[in-house]
């Protein structure tokens, strides 16, 4: 697991750092904000994995996204652990129901995380 998860969360990172370059366009067009939007996905997606294999690698048994997120925060990795199980949360919601999450909320949601993905700790 390790390195190629670290490598695919650096990769999903980067990607949504560029689609939040678009955020301006977001008003004007939806094509960019459903870009942003799945950007976000994937990176989390690739955060909790990341999250799991340290985890796993530090003898702990990983069980779902959530646990993955917490034993993050007990290893050290992250140090937000409120803001992350509400990135989760944020994801949760808008994969099922994208129109149930006002756009502007998700957008700042996904600026925080984007934020907070800086301060993990670690070879990312």
């Amino acid at each position: 697991m390790g390195d190629n998860t670290r490598d695919k969360l650096e990769q999903a990172l980067a990607a949504l750092e560029h689609a939040l370059s678009f955020e301006g366009k977001v008003k004007t067009d939806a094509f960019y904000f459903g870009g942003i939007a799945k950007a976000f996905e994937t990176a989390i997606e690739y955060a909790w994995k990341y999250f799991r294999g340290e985890a796993i690698n530090a003898g702990f048994e990983v069980t779902s996204p959530r646990e993955a997120i917490k034993l993050a925060a007990t290893i050290g990795i992250i140090d937000e652990l409120d803001l992350w199980l509400g990135f989760l949360k944020t994801r949760n919601i808008a994969v099922h129901d994208y129109i149930g999450l006002p756009q502007n909320e998700y957008l700042e949601q996904i600026k925080l995380f984007a934020i907070c993905a800086k301060k993990i700790k670690g070879p990312v």
